[in-house]
């Protein structure tokens, strides 16, 4: 028996599976570390990498809009009849059209100007984010370290190549110091770029990381608690200074915002 291709519905069906892989992605994308931290602990989920969900993402959203178009092409008859049939039941759902387009529009502006409960979902998609940052090793010591070859990361970070070289051959990696990538060592032995920074770490590095300077990786209370100053007189000299914060914003993140370092932070809360 010889079977024959139903474009039309191959169409509905690709259109569906794409939009399903752009829903999953979306929620997954929802949940990871910024992509400084994400790179530098190779955080997955699924076995996949946060860039690898965003291209998924991205890629099957194209697809769903290109067959999405195709779709109506093939369906346009049939879509017509529909959208008149439903013009005509609108006429009688007055109250229900009127409604459902001040929900939509509320969307949108709620969604612009950060009103509630638009503003909880993104706070706290943020508090996720804030979360990764605060464990242990998540801050690469320098930005982007792991897209720096060897000879560039031990200049950088005044490390020894000598020193380098002798803990990857302990491990048994091997390296082209002028050419490899850390991210590169690292994909190839099935490690994090922070796993192989951490080995090269001295045991006053690790503890001075964890110790009062880490004040990046700290909110604002956790700073003010250790420096006994006020968290309410704190966020007053920030917005002095054109520095809007909450008591459990991370001194990184208003850093960032602000194009600041958090000692710079700390500094204007310490002030007299």
């Amino acid at each position: 028996m010889k079977l024959q291709f139903k474009f039309r519905g191959f169409t509905s069906l690709l259109m569906f599976f794409s939009f399903l892989i752009s829903l999953v992605s979306g929620i997954v994308l929802y949940f990871p570390p910024q992509g400084r931290v994400a790179n530098w602990t190779h955080w997955t989920f699924w076995g996949l990498d946060k860039e690898t969900w965003g291209a998924l993402h991205i890629n099957s959203s194209l697809v769903f809009f290109i067959i999405a178009i195709l779709h109506l092409y093939y369906n346009w008859k049939i879509l017509w009849m529909y959208i008149k049939k439903k013009a005509e039941m609108a006429i009688n759902l007055k109250l229900e059209l009127g409604i459902a387009a001040v929900v939509a529009i509320f969307i949108v502006l709620a969604t612009l100007y950060n009103l509630q409960p638009f503003a909880t979902i993104i706070k706290w998609n943020n508090d996720i984010k804030n979360y990764w940052s605060t464990r242990a090793e998540a801050e690469p010591p320098i930005p982007h370290a792991e897209d720096l070859t060897v000879t560039q990361f031990c200049e950088q970070l005044n490390i020894p190549l000598e020193k380098f070289e002798r803990q990857m051959n302990q491990q048994g990696w091997q390296f082209d110091a002028s050419s490899d990538k850390i991210s590169d060592i690292a994909k190839r032995y099935g490690v994090s770029p922070a796993a192989i920074y951490k080995l090269l770490k001295t045991p006053e590095q690790t503890s001075s990381q964890h110790g009062t300077s880490g004040w990046g990786r700290k909110t604002l209370q956790q700073v003010c608690d250790e420096l006994n100053l006020n968290v309410d007189d704190a966020i007053k000299k920030l917005e002095a200074n054109g520095v809007t914060a909450t008591k459990d914003d991370l001194l990184k993140a208003l850093a960032d915002q602000y194009g600041m370092r958090p000692l710079d932070i700390v500094n204007l809360i310490n002030q007299n």
